[in-house]
């Protein structure tokens, strides 16, 4: 029996053509279920209220395990392990899972296609739903995701991020279960619970049967079927007994009275729907986060600095209701965050304390919540923590959020008003897989503050914003104004009660000893077992952190400007109001209208204009209900004139940073409204200049003339001051020398850029250019390229309107000075063509504090107009995403981080193979021939026509056919790596935007690129030669192309190496495996001395036992004791050591691991500029 629910969801327009319904299955587990019948894909999520805060003690990370072995194992119905992952691969399809403190979501999305006229979606169901029935936990499985956990850890030590979040536990009350590691690793799932005499398997199946329960699971599911077909999937595979407990009472929503637009009155029934309070409260009891007076943490690293502040929200602590508490944490993330004139930002940033700040919310736990404010500093900054301290706590709360009540009360009105707008008028998403993963969670955990209409919009409404409701904006009525007064006063409270010096925890990332502050605050080095960073931990008075007065700024504050940038609609609430009603109630009727797929609506951009100057591209979007009131305008400005050059780069780099600080806080307001903006050199390295520009039509057309006459100011050089100009040159710097520490992965598919792509230079040779560069040489190279021949290439999308507008102002103030002369095409970047017998490598160094290695190994197949040798290359692109993770991840577990398939350069096509791991360069070079010597021999050489025709061939044309060929780059990374390049100057709420702007920057690229194949992702496919494809002319293609063993394959490898050297990592993780053991069994021994201690063992665990035992029984400790206990801690660490993959090895995986020689031999290049020279 389903319940259903009646609930009229607050919907933007984008989204009203979808039917969605909340119900409830017998066994409990609570179910959204959405239609969108415009949709070619088909999704599904499950969130299970369980988490890593359900470790135990002995086993960090087990949640996690969980997460990766349950659908990698099988289960009773189907044993075949990684079943449920290669019936999604074969059929293009995409799949994750997360694990947090509190909930763990898996998620997967396919093309809704048939196959033999079932629909593979519901198959795929099925195996997905076997595995929360009846999984069988397999030795072999558990050992191979042990492995893939730690090389996925090993990962997240190099990200700045996770570091920052780990230095927030290490800040936490020791008894909580957020203080704790949860990723896991091999010590964790291996070494430890053996130290205990735990079964990793046996926990396992103890912790699902009683972690996974129907009553703590929600699902969402998407397609486009009608919501009685979702309800019958729903309750055939979801229905039955799930979990390890099966089914028990939830409390349950009561049944609203039917309507057809209701909007909230009477939540008397959420207090019964509190699904994660009723799951974690009593787990947690009385025990908080945050209590210790340990409340500063400094990480030690030579990347740029950051300065975390975190305020700690306990909801026990204050009488606000969760409802309350969301919107206002949200509130206090717009007003603190905010960078317009008049804001803390801005004063940080005219003193050249910062760069940049960002305020969010993060949940650690079920009624503990924290509000972040995170400032990356300058070095200016990082020397003058106090005085950022004083300006936030004695100068900008005082002054502006306490003494200014009424424009508080305006700006929140403001803020309430464009939310709800930008809400209104939000994009579609470009993973239907992922908002259901959003959904499902949000139910699971965020209900108790949601009214169920509020579960699309994904935070509370507030009383004035329903229908009803008399009170307006801030301006309208007194009765309005005496109403946000009131909401003003509230959000005063709320800031007193938490954001002070005393509920603050400060996490410092950089250099300590740089900093003279941070010197006199701690100096007790700790190292992290798990991380291997070190930091230092105090206590500390916020108080005393005084100084002069006159230290610290003066600074006016005021509330932002939004008007210039507003609809007109935005300018009045209850216009608004009526349009979301009217959007929402459009959605209740979406069951019975008739709408054709989301692909078969789009229209095909038209040329309307093209001359010596410039060529103009438009597409309407008349179906399309994401660009409702929306423009996207992208432009270029191309030089024909001046030459590309790392010097000139570093010209137009210095530009583009001088417009970007020139113009950042006079954008903001616009950014919160929801435009947004990018501007960047070209990605391509000659000298070209791009913007794009989305919003609201009017805005839209404001922002273009802003940024074009302030990019002409600045071109003149008028007004430039010197200290801009060298501000300017240090970020540029900065950005770079932040670029050379990304992840080894980023840093070789770059490498494979500047070797391949003619105008890609050398990050030495451009640093090396700005070094050079002068405010004359500016001046002069601003002359050339605005005042010689210039080209414009212009996009706009959407709403056209302003069209004409936007044409005649760019063509006159950007070419209009220009000397027309004579006609010359635009002369694109080309790459460099590896020639037949090519077999080169080059190798670089990683990031000072990246422990990983990584490969990009790329074969070359032709040129990338060639159709044939596109359309073959894109098929092999499919084949590995089938074989490639499952054999180098899973069996031969080379690493975590591995994916390849199809990379297109300007002029070139070819593979790619990306991994990242532990293990030496020239290893993962050599795991990758046995991979591709094996598919020749073993897999290609002995398929039968027939299979390669129903295995390979047939499901490859349906995915194309079906428009989901694009979906391979989830597995394979981007094709087109140019494109993906991100502007280096750009809005904050680009991740914000959806399906429309990812459309739109495919055709801006390919109008930049003069490829007009807007019908497609990259190139078109020449299905008639797919049709009549056939295994032995693949297999020629393979062998002449692919093979290691042709001698006309053209092949480059790009290797990063970690500066760690090997006995460097092993050395620090043996000290800190040895540390961590130590202190379990009871032996205090100081830092220094286990270092020498461990640095004499030289890695041998009998000279190191020896050592210890000499040193604890010299200290007085009991010999049998220390006896017994150092041989329980090395016997762990040696069965850590000797821990392998797999507990067999198959003939397959025999096979795979057989020794293979090149038939070219590898050269490497040693000089990069005279390889790239010689084209």
């Amino acid at each position: 029996m389903v319940k259903n629910f009646e609930v009229v969801f607050y919907t933007p327009i984008s989204c009203s053509d979808r039917s969605t319904k909340l119900c409830q299955l017998e066994n409990g587990i609570l179910a959204l279920l959405v239609s969108d019948p415009a949709d070619s894909f088909a999704s599904c999520s499950l969130t299970v209220g369980s988490g890593s805060h359900n470790d135990p003690d002995e086993i960090p990370g087990l949640a996690h395990l969980c997460e990766h072995v349950i659908l990698a194992s099988g289960s009773k119905k189907y044993p075949i392990g990684n079943h449920y992952h290669e019936l999604i691969a074969q059929n293009g399809g995409s799949h994750n899972a997360y694990t947090t403190g509190e909930n763990t979501t898996f998620y997967f999305e396919l093309p809704a296609t048939t196959d033999q006229g079932e629909l593979v979606f519901e198959k795929t169901l099925d195996v997905f739903v076997s595995s929360f029935q009846s999984p069988i936990f397999t030795d072999q499985v558990i050992n191979k995701e042990i492995y893939a956990i730690e090389s996925e850890h090993n990962v997240n030590k190099a990200s700045v991020s996770k570091q920052m979040y780990h230095a927030t536990r290490l800040l936490a009350q020791r008894n909580h279960p957020f203080s704790r590691f949860c990723t896991g690793n091999f010590e964790t799932l291996t070494s430890l619970p053996a130290l205990h005499k735990l079964s990793v398997k046996s926990s396992l199946a103890a912790y699902f049967k009683n972690c996974y329960r129907a009553s703590n699971m929600t699902i969402c599911i998407r397609c486009s079927q009608s919501l009685n077909f979702l309800t019958k999937i729903a309750v055939k595979y979801f229905g039955g007994a799930i979990g390890g407990s099966g089914p028990t009472q939830r409390p349950t929503l009561p049944r609203s009275p039917s309507s057809r637009f209701q909007t909230a009155k009477n939540d008397s029934h959420l207090p019964n729907f509190k699904l994660a309070k009723r799951e974690w409260a009593p787990k947690y009891g009385d025990k908080e986060i945050f209590t210790s007076s340990t409340n500063l943490i400094t990480i030690n690293s030579t990347k740029s600095p950051i300065m975390r502040l975190v305020f700690p929200v306990s909801h026990n602590s204050t009488r606000l209701s969760s409802s309350t508490l969301v919107h206002l944490s949200h509130v206090w993330c717009e007003v603190f965050g905010e960078e317009s004139v008049g804001s803390l930002a801005h004063c940080l940033k005219a003193q050249n304390l910062i760069t940049s700040i960002t305020s969010s919310v993060s949940h650690f736990a079920t009624g503990e919540d924290g509000l972040i404010l995170e400032l990356s500093l300058t070095q200016r900054g990082w020397q003058s923590v106090d005085t950022i301290l004083r300006t936030l706590f004695d100068k900008y709360i005082p002054e502006f959020i306490h003494d200014q009540t009424e424009g508080i009360a305006q700006y929140l009105s403001d803020i309430n008003a464009i939310e709800l707008l930008k809400f209104l008028y939000q994009s579609t998403e470009v993973s239907p897989m992922e908002l259901c993963a959003e959904y499902s969670t949000r139910m699971l955990l965020d209900m108790e503050a949601l009214n169920p209409e509020c579960l699309l919009k994904g935070s509370p409404l507030l009383e004035c914003n329903k229908i009803e409701s008399p009170i307006g904006e801030f301006a309208e009525s007194s009765r309005s104004k005496t109403w946000w007064i009131g909401q003003a006063i509230i959000f005063q409270n709320f800031v007193s009660d938490f954001v002070n010096r005393h509920n603050l925890r400060l996490i410092m990332f950089g250099d300590q000893s740089s900093s003279t502050w941070l010197k006199s605050k701690s100096t007790f080095l700790n190292s992290d077992v798990n991380y291997e960073f070190d930091y230092y931990k105090a206590a500390i008075d916020m108080f005393s952190i005084d100084g002069p007065d006159e230290t610290v700024a003066t600074y006016s504050y005021n509330i932002p400007r939004y008007g210039p940038f507003l609809p007109s609609a935005g300018k009045n609430l209850g216009l608004i109001k009526k349009a979301l009603k009217a959007s929402s109630f459009r959605a209740q009727e979406a069951a019975l209208s008739l709408l054709a797929k989301s692909e078969l609506m789009q229209s095909a951009p038209r040329l309307v204009n093209k001359n010596a100057r410039c060529e103009m591209w438009v597409k309407e979007e008349e179906f399309d209900l994401s660009f409702r009131s929306k423009t996207m305008v992208s432009f270029e400005v191309i030089s024909k004139s001046v030459r590309g050059s790392p010097s000139n780069t570093m010209h137009l780099e210095i530009l583009g940073q001088l417009l970007g600080t020139s113009l950042s806080s006079d954008l903001y307001p616009a950014e919160k409204i929801g435009y947004t903006y990018e501007m960047s050199p070209s990605s391509k390295g000659d000298v070209r200049m791009g913007f794009t520009i989305t919003g609201f039509p009017e805005g839209v057309n404001a922002l273009i003339k802003l940024i074009v006459l302030r990019l002409k100011s600045l071109a003149s050089g008028d007004c430039i001051t010197p200290a801009a100009f060298r501000q300017a040159r240090v970020a540029v710097r900065t950005s770079y020398e932040n670029a050379a520490s990304e992840n080894c992965t980023t840093l070789a598919t770059l490498g494979l850029l500047i070797m391949l792509e003619e105008c890609m230079w050398s990050v030495e040779d451009r640093l090396e250019a700005l070094e050079e560069i002068e405010a004359l040489s500016f001046r002069a190279f601003c002359g050339s390229f605005f005042e010689g021949l210039i080209y414009l290439n212009l996009f706009i999308q959407g709403d056209l309107v302003f069209s004409d507008s936007v044409y005649n102002f760019l063509l006159s103030g950007l070419t209009g000075d220009c000397k027309l002369g004579p006609e010359c095409l635009v002369q694109e970047p080309t790459t460099k063509v590896l020639e037949p017998g090519t077999n080169v490598f080059i190798k670089h160094q990683g990031s000072p504090d990246d422990p990983n290695n990584s490969i990009v190994y790329f074969i070359q197949t032709g040129d990338r107009d060639d159709t044939r040798i596109y359309t073959l290359t894109s098929l092999t692109e499919y084949i590995l995403s089938v074989t490639l993770v499952p054999d180098l991840r899973i069996k031969k577990q080379v690493g975590y981080a591995i994916f390849g398939g199809l990379r297109l350069l300007s002029t070139t096509v070819g593979i790619h193979i990306t991994c990242m791991s532990g293990s030496p360069p020239e290893h993962l070079e050599s795991q990758i021939g046995e991979y591709l010597s094996y598919m020749e021999l073993h897999l290609l050489a002995t398929m039968t026509e027939n299979n390669f025709q129903e295995i390979y061939l047939k499901k490859f044309r349906r995915m194309c056919q079906c428009g989901s060929g694009d979906k391979l780059q989830k597995t394979a990374g981007p094709a087109d790596v140019m494109g993906q390049i991100e502007a280096n100057v750009q809005s904050g709420n680009l991740s914000e935007q959806g399906a429309s702007m990812r459309l739109h920057k495919r055709i801006k690229h390919q109008i930049s690129t003069r490829r007009y194949n807007f019908d497609v992702e990259a190139e078109p496919l020449d299905e008639n030669m797919l049709k009549s494809l056939t295994l032995k002319q693949y297999v020629r293609f393979f062998c002449e192309k692919i093979s290691i063993y042709s001698t006309k394959r053209s092949k480059i490898s790009i290797m990063v190496e970690s500066v760690m050297s090997t006995e460097e990592v092993s050395k620090k993780r043996l000290y800190l495996q040895v540390e961590s053991y130590l202190k379990l069994k009871g032996l205090r021994i100081s830092r220094q001395e286990l270092s020498n201690i461990v640095n004499a063992s030289q890695g041998r665990h009998q000279r190191l036992l020896k050592e210890l035992l000499k040193y604890f029984v010299a200290k007085g400790e009991t010999l049998k004791v220390c006896n017994l206990a150092l041989r329980e801690v090395c016997k762990t660490l040696v069965s850590a050591m000797t821990t392998n993959g797999g507990s067999g090895r198959s003939q397959t995986l025999v096979l795979m691991n057989e020794k293979v020689t090149n038939a070219i031999p590898m050269v490497e290049i040693t000089d990069v500029n005279q390889y790239r020279r010689h084209r």
